[in-house]
């Protein structure tokens, strides 16, 4: 007899519920329900609804983190494009990360998980503006920090709207914002 993962199916429960309600509006008594637990074995995890809200944040911030690119391609278009899709395709792949992430760093509570994950996106595409600038692929004249910024805030403003924007997602027009998100971001460091 396979043993049920209690503890997995409350994170899994609270990651839905705080994604959709944020921490304010998402419910203990909600999260057990779905979980199929009570709430009591829900505190014995977790300690709160505070704490078990933090580790659902880290662990969705820990997933935001774009993998690293090993080989960098000869041309810096070709390895923005790589880094920005890899933004993309980890929010393609975790519906609710975006809306998480946003929701985290929009609360007023104290020491936010989400603000580093959303600082180290940044950085990542940041550094490899940067890049391209100092080997002179890129306009030099352009603020690479802000124009990393305006990448993430494409990305994850993207998925976090898409819901209230369509009516379903759809991997064509995830793919053609994609592109377009990098063609404006391509077209601005051009020379």
């Amino acid at each position: 007899m396979k043993s049920r993962d209690s503890r997995g199916l409350i994170a899994a429960a609270a990651r839905s519920e705080f994604a959709a309600h944020g921490f304010a509006g998402a419910r203990v008594d909600r999260i057990a329900r779905r979980a199929g637990v009570n709430k009591q074995l829900l505190f014995y995890y977790f300690g709160s609804k505070k704490a078990l809200y933090q580790k659902i944040v880290e662990g969705a911030a820990d997933e935001a983190a774009m993998p690293g690119d090993p080989s960098k391609p000869s041309h810096a278009a070709a390895h923005l494009r790589r880094a920005v899709a890899a933004l993309f395709d980890t929010l393609s792949s975790r519906p609710d990360l975006a809306r998480l992430l946003l929701l985290d760093s929009q609360s007023g509570a104290g020491v936010r998980p989400s603000k580093k994950a959303l600082e180290d996106l940044v950085g990542r595409i940041r550094d490899v503006i940067a890049e391209g600038q100092g080997h002179g692929y890129f306009r030099d004249d352009v603020d690479p920090d802000r124009t990393a910024r305006q990448a993430v805030v494409l990305a994850v403003g993207y998925f976090a709207l898409d819901p209230v924007i369509a009516a379903s997602p759809d991997p064509g027009r995830i793919s053609a914002w994609r592109d377009g998100a990098l063609d404006l971001l391509l077209r601005a460091l051009a020379w």
